[in-house]
């Protein structure tokens, strides 16, 4: 184990310890979710299934006096430090396609991120003029895999550093009874089911979906509440991964639909079109004069313990000169089941997809992949997660594997998983 392994390690520890007494003796309120005081741990725990998320928890460092100003005031932080490792069954080192995980080191300890988050969140109702912002900074592997374009910070592999989100927000009173809510700065592009943010994803690793998408870019969204079951989002951004600096020749452009049907709000329905010169990463020699991405979505709870979320996605690219100038295309659709087996203690995941990739436009080689995994969500104390997990990838052809290896293979087992602390 190297120099740098030891200190990531030691810096776990380290946070292990300095978390215990704080959480365990500190039992005043914290800021809930949607801006006002919320409940602590414990009350949470008797209140709600499954993870605790990193805002509904008492802040590690605060005094109370400190703490009465920033509630007063709506403002909150937050954060979460998350380190993890696999083994694979194909070889140690980069695995090709970044396969399949942000963590794309095999047979490694690393930290995929330390994340930070300060803001002021829009009120959940409300009825007049109301501002907010937000500012996401975080450091790690997660980071150098992901980073954007005119980025800052050391140039690494397995580190980097960014403000995945830095904007504003505004809440105008008009159109609709529920209004509208601006948001205008560096943000996650609102498409698909999973997240960057590990403690509001259910696994460790990423779908193939995500890997390929899923972005952060500057942006212009605005979401219109046109009543209680039905919201619309529409916007443009810069295209993928900028920071206040456009990517290409032109904007990309979202539009969002996110419908909640009955009374008892149990299933959504979201679906959104992605359109643009570059709204995702292309790889070099397939990029055409316009691509876009559809995506359907349906999340339903079965019941208070088992939920479900099934995804399905299209893109073309139009003029693709490595499909003599026809339009390409890709599409995949996966489906997640979550099971809580004790309240906030232990969740069973388990989660299958497939993605056929017809011209290589995502993956670099054409085909169909696909992939079946099983997880646990431990959580002994509200402010950890620990998430073991086996997932096993399948190719049409030999590509699964390191990149330094010569000969790689259709199939690929992998394990491993990850523990998030969160503060």
């Amino acid at each position: 184990m190297n120099k740098k392994s030891i200190l990531q390690i030691a810096l776990i520890v380290s946070l292990v310890f300095l978390r215990t007494p704080l959480h365990a003796e500190d039992n005043s309120p914290a800021l809930g979710s949607t801006g006002s005081v919320g409940s602590v741990a414990s009350q949470a725990q008797i209140e709600h299934w499954g993870s605790v998320n990193p805002e509904n928890l008492p802040p590690m460092f605060s005094v109370s006096e400190f703490r009465g100003w920033l509630e007063q005031h709506r403002i909150r932080y937050y954060g979460w430090l998350d380190a993890g490792g696999q083994y694979a069954s194909t070889g140690s080192g980069e695995l090709q396609l970044g396969f399949p995980t942000l963590n794309r080191f095999s047979d490694e300890p690393i930290v995929n991120a330390a994340w930070v988050i300060v803001e002021r969140p829009l009120p959940s109702r409300a009825e007049g003029w109301a501002w907010g912002f937000r500012s996401d900074f975080y450091a790690g592997q997660d980071a150098a895999l992901l980073r954007p374009l005119n980025s800052f910070g050391p140039d690494s592999s397995r580190f980097g550093t960014d403000f995945r989100q830095a904007y504003v927000s505004l809440h105008v009173p008009t159109l609709t009874k529920g209004g509208l809510d601006l948001q205008l700065g560096r943000q996650n592009v609102p498409i698909g089911y999973e997240t960057l943010m590990g403690p509001y994803r259910p696994f460790y690793t990423a779908t193939y979906y995500w890997i390929f998408h899923q972005v952060g870019s500057t942006a212009a969204f605005g979401t219109l509440h046109v009543n209680k079951q039905l919201d619309v989002l529409a916007g443009a951004d810069l295209s993928y991964n900028t920071v206040f600096k456009l990517r290409g020749r032109a904007p990309a452009y979202l539009a969002k639909a996110i419908y909640t049907p009955g009374a008892t709000r149990k299933t959504t329905i979201i679906g959104d079109v992605y359109t643009g010169p570059l709204p995702v990463p292309t790889l070099p020699g397939h990029l055409g004069k316009w691509q876009t991405l559809s995506e359907v979505e349906v999340r339903h709870s079965w019941s208070q313990r088992v939920s479900q979320v099934v995804q399905g996605s299209y893109e073309w690219d139009t003029d693709d000169p490595a499909a003599h100038k026809k339009t390409s295309v890709a599409q995949g659709a996966f489906s997640i089941v979550n099971v809580h087996l004790t309240r906030q203690t232990l969740d069973l995941n388990l989660r299958g997809e497939w993605m056929h990739d017809l011209n290589g436009i995502r993956t670099h080689f054409p085909g169909t992949f696909g992939e079946s995994t099983i997880g646990l969500n431990v959580m002994p104390v509200p402010w950890i997660n620990i998430r073991p997990e086996i997932r096993g990838d399948f190719a049409s052809s030999a590509v699964l594997g390191p990149l330094s290896d010569p000969v790689h293979k259709e199939n690929q087992l992998t394990a491993g998983g990850d523990i998030i602390f969160k503060f």
